[in-house]
């Protein structure tokens, strides 16, 4: 498939905020640093689309970026590394079971 448009939509705090429209959604998990959010740049081959950081951690909400207008990538908080409270972590590891558990993404 070629990318021909990637836009950035929005960010979202929680799974109920995100967009309900349908479209597919392919979404990238994994440890914070790892480079989710830098393989997105480089699918869409569109550097600043999505931000990146050296400090872990840096995504903390849930990144929605529309892709020739036909389905959604997201960029899920990273987990793990991030330097944040316990409690946050323990947010972002809310969201993204919630996240995981709507029923089109099994």
């Amino acid at each position: 498939m070629i990318i021909r448009d990637a836009t950035f939509v929005a960010s979202f705090q929680n799974e109920k905020s995100c967009p309900k429209d349908g479209l597919p959604e392919f979404a990238f998990i994994g440890r914070s640093n790892v480079g989710k959010s830098s393989l997105i740049n480089m699918l869409c081959d569109k550097k600043g689309l999505a931000k990146v950081s050296n400090t872990p951690g840096k995504t903390q909400l849930i990144n929605f970026f529309n892709i020739n207008g036909s389905w959604f990538l997201v960029d899920l908080p990273g987990y793990g590394y991030a330097r944040t409270s316990k409690t946050t972590k323990a947010g972002f590891q809310k969201m993204i079971e919630d996240y995981l558990l709507k029923e089109k993404i099994w």
